[in-house]
């Protein structure tokens, strides 16, 4: 129980630091900052709060159970790899999900509502498992040192943030820019969050929804096939 408590209290503070109020300070540089309204803003907002909190708390959860070493005692349970790494995502999802509502209802408040609800509800949803995913990518270097994996993810994180559509719409990028940002999986919910509250974006719904849901399977799939092949070697070097 203490252990788990220690996890929650180092992600609930590093989830507070760079899942709102980095993404928030950039949205207010970025947008406020240029006097663009709010509903033109909150599809990149939703999107970086989405990328920060989903993609914080599963980098974190491997390499500090092996550190504690109670990551044999979760293998032990009659449970396979596939299922653990399942839950983690689950719970990363839910945690994003928890600090993308205060700006959804704050542009409720102030009058900002998605044209259509439940494709929002559907691209909010794949986004978390997306990103969620990403950070058990991050998570199966084998070690047992939190830093090392917080370090590797941010030194890819932040890269994805300035070369994707996220803080400039992508219309007005320039070429190799926007060849750039093509490859980002931030771009393409952000910009159906875009046609979702604003009416309009650079790609059409159906493409932005299709890359959106392969980005989600890859990391996904990607992300159990690394840990199945680097957890025992966790566990030798620890």
């Amino acid at each position: 129980m203490i252990l788990y408590l220690a996890i929650f209290k180092h992600i609930y503070f590093e989830t507070a630091n760079n899942g709102i109020i980095f993404p928030l300070f950039l949205w207010f540089a970025f947008y406020i900052g240029r006097g663009l309204g709010i509903k033109e803003g909150l599809a990149s907002l939703l999107t970086l709060t989405l990328f920060f909190t989903s993609s914080s708390v599963t980098p974190i959860i491997a390499p500090w159970e092996t550190r504690q070493r109670t990551l044999e005692m979760v293998l032990s349970r009659p449970i396979t790899i596939t299922i653990m790494l399942i839950g983690d995502i689950l719970a990363s999802i839910i945690f994003g999900l928890i600090f993308t509502l205060p700006p959804i209802f704050y542009g409720i408040f102030l009058g900002a509502i998605p044209n259509n609800v439940l494709l929002t509800v559907i691209t909010i949803l794949l986004t978390a498992l997306s990103f969620s995913s990403l950070g058990i990518i991050f998570s199966a270097l084998p070690t047992d040192t939190p830093a090392d994996v917080v370090l590797l993810s941010s030194t890819i994180k932040l890269p994805l943030i300035f070369i994707s559509g996220v803080l400039i719409p992508l219309n007005q990028l320039p070429t190799l820019s926007l060849t750039l940002a093509m490859l980002s999986p931030l771009t393409y919910p952000t910009d159906l969050l875009r046609i979702f509250y604003i009416g309009e974006g650079f790609f059409s719904l159906y493409i932005d929804l299709i890359a959106t849901i392969i980005f989600a399977i890859i990391f996904t799939i990607a992300a159990l096939k690394l840990h199945k092949k680097t957890i025992y070697i966790r566990l030798q070097r620890r």
